[in-house]
Formats: structure tokens, sequence, C-alpha cells
């Protein structure tokens, strides 16, 4: 026995239809807001990073030009 689609009406799909778009827009915006903060955790890393990166260049007993050359993969002289 073939099921035929259950009836619907006009107006409980239009209010399905808006709670739908309701329910994408919460999402979206709690989107954009864990987007928002997940950027400002890798800016605060990537500073914490260059000013540890920093120090340990001031307490090298290497120049800078030889740990740059270090980093870019030549050959300090």
């Amino acid at each position: 026995m073939a099921r035929g689609r259950r009836k619907v009406s006009t107006e409980s799909l239009n209010m399905k239809i808006e709670q739908q778009k309701e329910a994408l827009e919460r999402a979206k915006t709690k989107y954009e807001a864990e987007k928002e903060e997940l950027a400002e955790l890798i800016k605060l890393r990537n500073e914490m990073r260059k000013e540890e990166l920093m120090e340990a260049v001031i307490k090298s007993e290497h120049s800078y030009e030889e740990i740059l050359a270090f980093i870019k993969g030549g050959e300090s002289e």
C-alpha cells in the first residue's frame, strides 16, 4: 500500500518556515560571536609568541643576524 504525502496547510507551513528562519538567524549570530572569540584568542597567542621570541633573541649569545639566518634556513657567518 503506497503512502501519500501528509497534507499540510499553507498557514502551518509558513509558520514552520518562519520558525526555521529565526533558528537559522540565531545560529548565524552565535557562529559570528564564536568566530570573533577565536580570532581574539589567536591574536593573543601570536602576541605572546612574539614576546617570547624577542626575549629569547635578546637573551641569546648569538646576534640577531645569526638568529634570523638560522630561522630562514641560511648559514650564519
